[in-house]
């Protein structure tokens, strides 16, 4: 469904026009959502959704309440804006409420692109067609996913707001296995271009770990150094993205607390080469301008040749403590130093490659300590060749290891993530912590 900037004005417009409380605002999303998944080397199921929701938060006298919707008719939004008001009068008052923003200036973003917009079943068999192709050739059993999205979002509210993006994205994820089940090879890709996903090279990568992570044999866990796909990287760091948080650091509740009070910014916590930051306007991997409140999003750095330069701020802690308000990140953006991925295993004497992570959970918020286990292509690194595939193994360890313990760094790639813009390098680290060893494939 398109939720053009004109529909979305008009739709918001209606809703804030029937306002009889201190403060009212107003949501709408709306998404065209296509999807192949094929299993076992042919399609499964394909289809397309369509949908649209309107959120109303009205405020009275702090108190708030939020009712959501998906019909557009007058009467219908009149109706949601007059359920959110019975409600917000019942629900108990905020303490930490702020005033809504007004008008507000937003950086131009172009996270559009017509050719996904417009794609299609015959597209997604089309890509499925070369990605099955190649697992057919190499006889491995082959199951994977294809969706593409043409979204919008809107907010506007009664002090005056009004913010609208409209974005699209492709991804194409695909697990190759061997036929006697003990070889798995993942790869994937996404980007808000159609064009650029090579569907080729995805299911060649596929089939390639599948095919080399066969019989994998028991290595023993301990501390190693290992080389990280971008994949690795971004499933770590997300950790970090919740930590880089002003409150918590103040209350001394994260790892960018200083002991005694006060935060770390400022102070060299990384090594020299760790650059990371925010950049709504990136021209290849673009994403939103604007936080879920209506704050402008702009470029941040957040580390910067490994000094820590920010902690988000919410604008209710900026004013209690007299700073300037930061969103979260709404992108993360790691350097690299442009190495391939084999040049980066050539320099390793000894160590460990790892595809990616699942099932990662925090254990430790306060050092940002997370757990989970490799999947789908762990390898031993031996004088710089990779010597045989080993059982996955579980990691104890913290993002904060992999940007103090960098040795070395790839070419950064986007990476699936939620949907988030995560671009980020293949990393070489020491001292990384595997727990014990895992039999699953």
């Amino acid at each position: 469904m398109t939720l053009t900037k004109q529909k979305a004005q008009a739709i918001t417009k209606a809703a804030l026009k029937a306002r009889t409380v201190d403060e009212l605002v107003v949501h709408v999303s709306a998404s065209t959502r296509g999807y192949l998944r094929f299993s076992q080397n042919q399609a499964a199921a394909t289809g397309e959704t369509e949908g649209l929701e309107v959120s109303v938060t009205a405020t009275h006298g702090g108190r708030s309440a939020t009712v959501s919707g998906n019909d557009t008719d007058k009467g219908a939004l009149e109706a949601l804006v007059a359920d959110a008001e019975a409600l917000a009068k019942l629900a108990p008052a905020d303490p930490e409420h702020m005033p809504l923003l007004g008008p507000q200036r937003y950086v131009e973003v172009d996270a559009e692109d017509a050719k996904t917009a417009k794609m299609g079943a015959e597209e997604r068999f089309e890509l499925t067609r070369q990605l099955l192709r190649v697992a057919n050739k190499a006889r491995l059993h082959a199951a994977g996913m294809i969706t593409h999205d043409d979204g919008a979002y809107a907010l506007a509210n009664s002090a005056g707001l009004f913010a609208y993006h409209r974005s699209t994205q492709a991804e194409i994820s695909m697990t190759c296995r061997t036929s006697d089940g003990t070889g798995s090879g993942w790869a994937a890709a996404v980007d808000h271009r159609v064009e650029k996903l090579d569907a080729k090279a995805i299911a060649e990568r596929a089939a390639e770990k599948a095919d080399l992570s066969q019989k994998p044999e028991e290595h023993k866990p301990g501390v190693y150094t290992v080389v990280l796909e971008p994949q690795a990287v971004a499933d770590l760091l997300s950790f970090l993205g919740w930590s880089l948080d002003r409150r918590s650091a103040d209350e001394g509740r994260s790892a960018f607390a200083k002991p005694g009070g006060g935060t770390k910014i400022g102070e060299a916590l990384f090594h020299k080469s760790i650059n990371l930051r925010s950049e709504p306007a990136n021209a290849e991997h673009p994403s939103a301008p604007f936080a879920g409140d209506g704050q402008p999003l702009g470029p941040v750095t957040w580390i910067d040749k490994g000094v820590l330069k920010a902690l988000s701020c919410s604008r209710f802690w900026a004013q209690k403590e007299g700073l300037t308000p930061l969103p979260r990140p709404g992108s993360f953006f790691l350097d690299g130093a442009g190495q391939s991925d084999e040049a980066l295993i050539r320099g390793v004497d000894e160590g460990i490659l790892v595809t990616r992570f699942w099932y990662n959970r925090m254990l430790e918020p306060q050092t940002i300590l997370a757990t989970g286990l490799t999947r789908d292509g762990t390898f031993l690194i031996k004088g710089g060749k990779i010597a045989k595939s080993i059982k996955n193994l579980r990691y104890n360890e913290s993002p904060l290891t992999l940007l103090k313990n960098v040795l070395a760094l790839g070419e950064p790639k986007r990476v699936a993530l939620g949907g988030r813009v995560v671009v980020v390098p293949t990393m070489v680290v020491g001292g990384f912590t595997f727990s014990s060893l895992s039999d699953a494939v």
